[in-house]
C-alpha cells in the first residue's frame, strides 16, 4: 500500500512540474515571439542550463546530507516568487535571461530531493508501482503546464501563465511542509554550514562512485543524452512549428502538447500493468523513427491537400493538424516507455546516500550536453530550416538504440 506521506509527495511533484512546464513553455514560445530567432532560444537555453550546471551538484550533495524535506520547502516558496519576477521582464529579453537563470538554479534542489526521497517513504517492492504513479503525476503536471501554457498566452496574454505558475509552486511547497523529516539515514540532519563545508569531500567521493560503478554511470550517461538531445531539439518548437509545419506555434497546445501527454499518459498506464512493456531500446528506436517521420511530413502537403504554405491556426488545416498530432502522440509513447524504466532502474542499483547526487550529476550531465546541441541546433536551424537537427537527433536516436540493446542492461 502507499501511504499519505508518498501522496504529499506526488502533489508537490505535480504542483512544481505544472508550473516549472507552464513558464518554460510560455518563455520559448515568447522569446521566439519576441526576436524571431531559433537561436535566440538557443541563448536562452544556454543561460537556463549554466544555471543547472553551476546548482544541480550543490543540490545534489545538500540533498544527501540535508534534510530533504526543508529543501523543498525552501525551493517552492522561493521558485514562486522568481515566476513572478517575470511580470516585470516582459518586453526584455536580457530582463528574461537574467530571471531565468535564478529560477533554473532554484529549480535544481526539486529532483534531487523528490526522487532520492520516494525510495524512503515507499517500500522496496512497491517502487516501481510508486514510479508509475509518479510518472503519470509528473507527465499529467508536464503536459497541463505546456497546454494551459499556450491557451494562456493566447487568449490572455504574457502575465498569466507566471502568475498560475507561483500560485501552484507555493502550493507544492505548502504540502511539503506535512512530510516527516527526510534524511537519508533517518538521524537528525547536519546544519547547513557542515553541509556546505562538506560539498567538496563528499563530489570526490561521488566521482570515485562513478568510477568504480560502470553500471549506474552507463544507465546515467545513456538518459542525460536521450533527454539533453530530446531537450534541445523542442527548444526549436516555436520555429518548427512556424517555418516547418506552417501552424501557429501557440498552438502547438493543441497539435503537439496535448497529443504528446496523451502518449506519456498511455505509455505509463502500459508499464504500471506489464513492467517490461516494449524493450527500452525498441522505445528508442521507434522515438527516432517517429521524429524524422515529423521532419519530413510538410513534403506529404500533395497528399494532405489542406495543408496551405503561409502560416495558419491549426484548425484551418485540419487534416494535417491531425497528422502531427498523430506523430506527437507516438512520441509521448515512445518517451515514457524509455525514461520510465531508466529512472527505476537507477533507483535501485544506487545505495541510497549516493542518489541525491546522483540524480544531481544526471542534470549536471544534461545540462552541459543541452547547451551545447541548443546552440548547434539554434544556429543550424537559422541558417537551414529547424527540420535539420530535428532528423539529426532522429537518426542519432535510432543509432543509439542499437548500442543499448548490446551494452545498456536496464534492472
Amino acid at each position: 500500500m502507499l501511504n499519505r506521506n508518498f501522496w504529499l509527495l506526488l502533489g508537490n511533484r505535480a504542483f512544481t512540474r505544472i508550473a516549472y512546464h507552464m513558464t518554460t513553455f510560455a518563455l520559448i514560445i515568447w522569446v521566439f515571439e519576441l526576436t524571431g530567432a531559433n537561436i535566440a532560444i538557443s541563448l536562452w537555453m544556454v543561460v537556463f542550463f549554466v544555471a543547472s550546471f553551476l546548482s544541480s551538484l550543490v543540490a545534489g550533495v545538500a540533498a544527501d546530507l540535508y534534510d530533504r524535506r526543508k529543501l523543498m520547502v525552501f525551493s517552492n516558496f522561493a521558485w514562486g516568487l522568481t515566476s513572478l519576477a517575470f511580470l516585470t521582464v516582459e518586453r526584455s529579453f536580457a530582463g528574461i535571461l537574467f530571471v531565468s537563470f535564478f529560477a533554473q538554479a532554484l529549480d535544481e534542489f526539486f529532483a534531487p530531493s523528490q526522487n532520492s526521497a520516494l525510495p524512503q517513504i515507499v517500500k522496496h517492492e512497491n517502487l516501481i508501482k510508486a514510479n508509475s504513479l509518479f510518472s503519470i503525476a509528473t507527465y499529467a503536471a508536464n503536459f497541463l503546464g505546456y497546454f494551459l501554457s499556450g491557451i494562456l498566452l493566447r487568449f490572455i496574454g504574457y502575465p498569466a501563465p507566471f502568475i498560475v505558475a507561483g500560485v501552484l509552486v507555493m502550493s507544492g511547497g505548502v504540502l511539503a511542509l506535512f512530510l516527516p523529516r527526510l534524511t537519508h539515514d533517518g538521524k537528525d540532519h547536519l546544519p547547513f554550514k557542515e553541509v556546505t563545508k562538506g560539498i567538496r569531500k563528499n563530489l570526490s567521493d561521488q566521482l570515485k562512485f562513478f568510477l568504480t560503478n560502470r553500471r549506474v554511470t552507463s544507465t546515467l550517461v545513456l538518459m542525460a543524452v536521450i533527454g539533453s538531445a530530446s531537450a534541445a531539439a523542442g527548444s526549436l518548437a516555436p520555429g518548427f512549428a512556424e517555418q516547418v509545419l506552417n501552424i501557429d506555434s501557440r498552438d502547438l497546445s493543441f497539435v503537439g502538447v496535448l497529443p504528446f501527454g496523451l502518449g506519456l499518459l498511455l505509455g505509463v498506464f502500459a508499464l504500471n500493468r506489464k513492467e517490461k512493456f516494449v524493450a527500452v531500446w525498441k522505445a528508442i528506436l521507434g522515438f527516432g523513427a517517429t521524429l524524422i517521420i515529423l521532419s519530413l511530413i510538410p513534403n506529404l502537403s500533395l497528399f494532405l491537400s489542406n495543408h496551405v504554405s503561409k502560416i495558419h491556426t491549426f484548425e484551418n488545416v485540419p487534416l494535417f493538424s491531425l497528422t502531427v498530432a498523430f506523430l506527437f502522440f507516438l512520441l509521448g509513447f515512445f518517451a515514457s516507455v524509455i525514461s520510465i524504466p531508466i529512472v527505476t532502474s537507477l533507483q535501485r542499483i544506487t545505495p541510497s546516500k549516493n542518489l541525491g547526487r546522483t540524480f544531481a550529476a544526471l542534470g549536471t550531465i544534461g545540462s552541459v550536453l543541452t547547451v551545447v546541441l541548443s546552440l548547434i541546433f539554434g544556429a543550424a536551424a537559422d541558417l537551414a530550416t529547424p527540420a535539420l537537427p530535428t532528423v539529426g537527433v532522429g537518426i542519432f536516436a535510432i543509432v543509439a538504440s542499437f548500442w543499448v540493446k548490446d551494452k545498456v542492461v536496464i534492472k
